[in-house]
């Protein structure tokens, strides 16, 4: 594998900047826009963090190898866990009636017909009816 087929991603508290070579920008622009933005100082694309487990998975299926630092050089701790696992702890910490509450404010934020992400609705329904079996 050439250099030229390696994507750095250096993540921060917010997001993360991707450093790619053209070929990766079809899999880049998979990606919700609102959740992405050209950085043309830096020349880089900026994601959200909650797209980062997603795009690494559609950049390897690609054949591209991914890594990915904190902005010292480290390997970032935590970031390599389940994407869903906001929602699941939403739903395994918050009671009943106080979780519903939750759902249907994140509800209004985050339905795509009202401008939201659709991976992140998703991940919030498939969140919820886990948790519907299980209590």
């Amino acid at each position: 594998m050439s250099t030229n087929d390696t994507v750095r991603i250096v993540t921060g508290t917010a997001a993360a900047k991707v450093f790619s070579p053209f070929e990766a920008l079809g899999v880049i622009k998979t990606m919700p826009h609102r959740n992405r933005r050209w950085d043309t100082t830096e020349k880089c694309w900026v994601i959200s963090l909650s797209l980062l487990p997603d795009l690494k998975a559609a950049l390897a299926a690609e054949g591209f190898k991914v890594v990915i630092r904190d902005v010292h050089g480290r390997q970032p701790a935590g970031r390599e866990r389940d994407s869903a696992s906001w929602a699941d702890a939403l739903f395994a910490e918050l009671p009943k009636p106080l979780a519903e509450r939750a759902y249907k404010a994140l509800v209004a934020v985050l339905h795509p017909d009202r401008g939201g992400d659709t991976i992140a609705m998703q991940k919030l329904n498939a969140a919820r009816d886990k948790a519907a079996v299980s209590r």
